[in-house]
């Protein structure tokens, strides 16, 4: 009978193979998206700027690499929202049976075009309700549950937008650090400044 980890073995040496590759896994991820850099010698692992920043907003270190291959050095305000929205952080947002269909009605009242074909995507949904924030209450949500995911996304958008800043600001953009202060702002005031 397989175990829980779908080991068929479970003595010593088979769990210690099973969580030595669990490891190395874990490295070899951490490596790709920079955030840690392992030793030519296989023994030592010092952090990198995007891991310690990853660390301490608590974010998926694939957030980070995000930051790190989308952001520009003049990235605009619509060209930000769209990589705040697309933070993993986002993946888990509930889009609901035929909310698709609202997000659509949704996105022809808004500033900012999104891609028709991901209406039902929780990233699309991130950014519907974050421009919908931004424009303080004058489009109204199409149903309560939006409001409650409303609360979850602006939750999570000050962490994220301020290691966004911690990387933008690493590079020495000021446009885009700027620009991504700025948007602090409109999430706390709920509006476009």
């Amino acid at each position: 009978m397989p175990s829980y980890y779908n080991l068929d073995d479970t003595d010593h040496d088979s769990i210690n193979k099973f969580l030595s590759k669990l490891v190395e896994r874990a490295l070899y991820e951490l490596e790709c998206s920079y955030c840690i850099a392992v030793g030519e010698d296989n023994r030592t692992i010092d952090p990198q700027t995007l891991g310690r920043i990853s660390s301490y907003y608590y974010l998926n270190h694939n957030t980070s690499t995000c930051f790190r291959d989308e952001l520009k050095p003049e990235s605009s305000i619509a060209e930000l929202l769209d990589v705040l929205s697309n933070a993993n952080e986002y993946d888990e947002l509930p889009v609901r049976h035929n909310e698709d269909q609202l997000n659509s009605e949704l996105a022809k009242k808004l500033p900012v075009e999104v891609n028709q074909y991901t209406y039902d995507s929780a990233h699309t949904k991130a950014n519907l309700l974050l421009q919908a924030h931004f424009g303080h209450g004058q489009v109204g949500l199409p149903s309560t549950d939006y409001n409650t995911d409303t609360k979850s996304v602006l939750d999570q958008a000050i962490r994220i937008l301020q290691a966004m800043l911690d990387v933008s600001a690493d590079e020495g953009w000021l446009v885009t650090s700027l620009r991504i202060m700025q948007m602090v702002q409109m999430v706390i005031q709920g509006l476009v400044s």
